[in-house]
């Protein structure tokens, strides 16, 4: 890979599906338009990758088109590329819209509205530590989710050095697209088959971790094997909002009362 730049291209994903809202209002066309404090999720989530000196350009997957993002709030978008029907394909045709395929872009969840430029910046200078591998994903211990938002829920694992869950920020080579479009692919449809995510991750690492041994290092390996090859990464966030994904009813609620707040 060449040398890491100063600032990366970020991909912002807006699209998805939100059905639990509250009742009475109106279901929009992707999950980063369900407002937050009068904005859409997204909208907050680009105002902190504009403000960030790490972020060079902003690529938005949408599930509507450029003409119809005329809202200033939407300033600061370069490029916008249509969402696709899974996850997986707006994160591929995301990464296919970077100009500059000799270095590294940002994945970056269009539910994240409480998201500053400080945890971006930050985000991006460990990944910039870590230039053995092609492959960033972030991370979050549990006592830095609860200390900034006691009480959210989030999908935790517990690995030797303590609880973790995962941030929505994720930076990757784009030449690591193909194997990693595979691997999302495959873990898409073993997710719910134990025997399939086994043999995907490695009959010993699942072990490992069922008994609460296993390692980041040895989780970063699991995964590089099932990307295909990649050298992966688990950069661990000490910003509890890179975490705070709004992914229900219950945590839309708790945004709208945090953003009431600040």
């Amino acid at each position: 890979m060449a040398s890491f730049p100063d600032a990366v291209e970020a991909i912002l994903l807006a699209g998805g599906k939100f059905e639990d809202l509250p009742p009475g209002e109106e279901i929009p066309e992707g999950k980063g338009l369900v407002k937050v404090g009068g904005l859409p999720m997204a909208a907050r989530a680009l105002r902190a990758l504009v403000e960030s000196p790490a972020v060079k350009r902003v690529i938005m997957v949408s599930p509507v088109s450029v003409e119809e993002l005329t809202e200033p709030y939407w300033d600061g978008v370069d490029a916008v590329v249509p969402a696709g029907e899974r996850l997986i394909d707006s994160f591929k045709v995301g990464m296919e819209a970077v100009e500059d395929v000799t270095s590294p872009a940002m994945v970056v969840a269009g539910d994240l509205p409480l998201l500053t430029s400080e945890a971006v910046t930050d985000f991006v200078d460990r990944c910039r530590a870590r230039t053995d591998v092609e492959v960033w994903y972030g991370c979050m211990r549990k006592e830095v989710s609860e200390a900034g938002f006691p009480g959210v829920p989030h999908t935790y694992g517990k690995l030797a050095e303590g609880v973790f869950c995962g941030a929505g920020l994720f930076l990757s080579s784009p030449q690591a697209l193909e194997n990693l479009y595979k691997a999302m692919t495959d873990l898409t449809y073993a997710r719910k088959n134990p025997g399939k995510l086994a043999a995907l991750l490695g009959w010993r690492t699942v072990l490992s971790y069922i008994c609460g041994k296993l390692t980041i290092p040895e989780a970063e390996q699991a995964m590089g094997r099932m990307f295909g090859g990649t050298r992966c990464a688990a950069i661990v966030t000490p910003y509890p909002e890179a975490a705070f994904n709004v992914d229900d009813s219950v945590a839309l609620l708790r945004a709208r009362e945090y953003l009431e707040v600040l």
